[in-house]
């Protein structure tokens, strides 16, 4: 177990931890984007 988790290197997986979370908080932020924009196009 101990030769397991020596193997993984934690800088690793954080960086790809935040990686994920900045792409999600993108996308999401994206598609607020294009909500706000058609309510924006209504209201016009």
């Amino acid at each position: 177990m101990g030769d397991i988790f020596a193997a993984v290197d934690l800088t690793t997986v954080t960086a790809f931890v935040v990686a994920t979370g900045v792409l999600v908080i993108g996308i999401a932020m994206a598609f607020k984007g294009i909500d706000l924009g058609k309510r924006g196009v209504k209201k016009a």
